[in-house]
């Protein structure tokens, strides 16, 4: 009797454990309000485009993105017939917003990390968006070394605490 109910027990527990849901990809908690992004050199952002991309510490065209590897695209929140160009500058985050079932910028499936920006004289109207593609296997959200990997020396952050 005592094998009995035991077994039902362990059974009772495992069939528990089956129907717990699976986690969702987890948000890094390095990227807060208040981190700063600093642009080190000018970028021109082309007319009829709102974005430049970085992939692998490089500024690369949207038809140049590796497939599986993390990348970030910096701009504006809408494109503008003339081409832009955004001086160096520091730039505060004002607001991260997670996504873990976004379009990424070839319309593959990826988890965006999109940092709301303003400069430092609060100026906005400006993101930093970082993706990591769903076909890397990835299953979380961009952390700061892998934004510091794609983004290169075009800008610096730092994280707040």
């Amino acid at each position: 009797m005592k094998i009995a109910t035991r077994a039902l027990l362990v059974i009772g527990i495992l069939g528990l454990a089956a129907c717990h849901p699976h986690p969702k990809a987890q948000s890094p908690q390095e990227v807060r309000n208040g981190s700063v992004l600093t642009l080190k050199q000018s970028l021109s952002i082309p007319g009829d485009s709102a974005f430049v991309y970085f992939q692998d510490q490089r500024q690369v065209s949207p038809n140049s993105l590796r497939p599986n590897y993390p990348y970030c695209r910096f701009g504006f929140d809408d494109p503008a017939s003339a081409a832009r160009v955004v001086a160096p500058n520091a730039f505060v985050v004002t607001g991260v917003d997670y996504d873990e079932r976004s379009l990424g910028s070839t319309g593959e499936p990826v988890s965006a990390t999109r940092m709301n920006l303003q400069t430092e004289l609060g100026q906005g109207g400006y993101h930093m968006t970082c993706m990591l593609p769903a076909s890397g296997g990835y299953g979380r959200f961009i952390n700061v070394p892998e934004i510091r990997g794609a983004i290169g020396e075009f800008f610096t952050l730092n994280a707040a605490n």
